[in-house]
């Protein structure tokens, strides 16, 4: 039984999990294709506090990385 269900693992999926993860919510993650969405596409990203610049494929991986951390069920 989950208290959340999230559509989706793009970049807010994603931080929505994390989020409810903070708030002690159970919760699920559905994806059809892969995690990270559009933004694995992108080459680079830049100004997103704490890098300088990364691909977009490396952010996802970190954005999943730490959902996995909280025990979000994907």
């Amino acid at each position: 039984m989950y208290d959340i269900i999230i559509i989706g693992a793009g970049p807010a999926g994603l931080t929505a999990a994390i989020y409810a993860r903070r708030a002690e919510k159970r919760v699920l993650i559905i994806e059809k294709e892969s995690f990270g969405g559009q933004m694995t596409l992108s080459p680079k990203i830049e100004n997103y506090p704490g890098f300088l610049q990364m691909s977009g494929n490396d952010f996802a991986d970190k954005l999943i990385e730490q959902v996995l951390e909280q025990g979000v069920t994907v």
